[in-house]
């Protein structure tokens, strides 16, 4: 990990984290120092992700997720809320999602969006 990461404290949740650009992904964001949420389909995939994190020392944690069902999206991220307290990114690294928004899940300071996309607040 950096000596000052620059997403310290940052709480993200990366969708897709099981394939190649996720799992990328969701490594740079532990190593920036946040706390990653990996979601996908693959269960193996997502473990071996989880275990190259959390044994540089980075905390992760993975769930597998349809992010076709708007339900099974929601749960998650409600999941991931109420054991972290928020959520300050996420990363759709799936191609097709459902038409699913994330405004109930966004921090009051993050500015409103219209789409489920990669964004930071």
């Amino acid at each position: 990990m950096n000596d000052s990461p620059i997403l310290k404290d940052k709480r993200a949740v990366v969708f897709g984290a099981g394939g190649s650009i996720g799992a990328a992904v969701a490594r740079q964001f532990s190593a920036d120092g946040a706390e990653v949420f990996l979601a996908g389909r693959t269960k193996s995939s997502l473990d071996a992700v989880t275990r190259q994190i959390t044994d540089s020392g980075g905390r992760a944690s993975y769930a597998v997720v349809d992010t076709l069902d708007d339900a099974a999206v929601d749960s998650y991220l409600s999941e991931v809320v109420e054991q972290a307290g928020r959520i300050d990114i996420e990363f759709n690294a799936t191609g097709p999602v459902s038409r699913h928004t994330v405004p109930a899940h966004r921090p009051p300071s993050c500015p409103s969006t219209s789409s489920w996309s990669p964004r930071t607040c």
